[in-house]
């Protein structure tokens, strides 16, 4: 979920954090050598805890975790309100899942430095990613702080808790200073796509507008095409939702729920014959699809291809034998 902030270091002359923020630049050089130049100084002088995090940081960026601790550790044992350090150190054992250590490192930086962006977007993300109640009031701080730069993550997950309002400002935001973000022109489309009852944003035509945008910048993401046909699943327009799908089977032919979602248009448009062609594509695909067997077995029935449909019924219990549908299904038949 988080990306390391920490790819970088420097070979600075002094030998310790003489300043409240150290002088960091990005790592340019070849890694290795930097970690030879490091660990020469740190063997004329183990104890500095600014070369115990820069190492840290290249091990980290490496993804050498076991040795990232070890320095960082060491560092953080020398100097503890060190907010560089502190994030370095949240990041490592986040990446060695210890979260608790991290959350309490990104908590100690805060606590040190309120207004740190980074360390307050971390522990948001957390929060979040375990629906911390205080989840939604930590991401209206961070939106202030950044001025309304907030990760799409976060903004996703407002979506979830049906903030629907905000997380189109924070969109909106995200893409007047990006046109070309992907992330955010998706997530807008979504809201605008989003055809629940308690979403007053729902908006056909700008809905439509976000999802052309994103094909126009990507043209062969399938996820886009797969969000626009279900959007004309949704709001029954189903064939202009097999156009779409039909679309992305040429990019991902082994899509069995994209097969599925054609074959219940199909079935809506009564052409029953695709769908059952349809459903068994997505059976081919994988045999043990309950829904594609009882939506086969139900497009028989209706086609009055009884025996078909019995059998798909049967297979339907021998994957679930207390599966309600398949018992009634059978019931019918008899």
């Amino acid at each position: 979920m988080f990306r390391f902030f920490y790819l970088f270091l420097l070979l600075c002359a002094c030998s310790c954090f003489n300043d409240p923020k150290p002088n960091i630049y990005s790592i340019e050089e070849d890694s290795v050598s930097l970690l030879d130049v490091l660990s020469s100084k740190l063997n004329q002088d183990s104890s500095n805890p600014e070369l115990l995090y820069q190492r840290a940081s290249v091990y980290l960026h490496n993804n050498d975790l076991l040795l990232a601790k070890k320095d960082i550790d060491m560092a953080y044992g020398i100097i503890k309100n060190n907010v560089d350090i502190l994030l370095v150190r949240a990041d490592i054992y986040y990446a060695l899942n210890e979260t608790r250590i991290a959350k309490e490192t990104w908590e100690r930086c805060l606590s040190i430095e309120p207004n740190n962006i980074i360390c307050r977007q971390h522990l948001t993300s957390l929060l979040c990613a375990v629906n911390s109640r205080i989840c939604k009031s930590m991401i209206d701080t961070l939106s202030i702080l950044s001025k309304g730069v907030v990760p799409i993550n976060l903004i996703a997950y407002l979506k979830e808790l049906g903030e629907y309002g905000q997380c189109v400002e924070l969109l909106s935001s995200s893409i007047s200073t990006d046109s070309t973000n992907l992330d955010a022109l998706h997530l807008l489309s979504m809201i605008y796509a989003d055809t629940s009852s308690y979403n007053s944003y729902f908006d056909i035509e700008l809905a439509q507008f976000y999802f052309e945008k994103i094909i126009t910048l990507s043209p062969t993401d399938t996820q886009v095409y797969y969000n626009l046909a279900k959007f004309k699943q949704d709001i029954l327009e189903y064939n202009e939702a097999l156009n779409y799908y039909g679309h992305l089977i040429k990019i991902d032919s082994l899509n069995k729920q994209v097969y599925y979602n054609m074959g219940f248009c199909a079935m809506q448009e009564n052409d029953y014959n695709t769908s059952i062609d349809y459903f068994s594509k997505a059976l081919m695909i994988d045999n043990s699809l309950l829904l594609a067997y009882h939506a086969r077995a139900y497009v028989y029935e209706l086609n009055d291809q009884l025996e078909n449909s019995r059998s798909d019924w049967k297979y339907c219990l021998m994957l679930s034998p207390s599966y309600i549908p398949a018992l009634k299904g059978l019931s019918r038949l008899k």
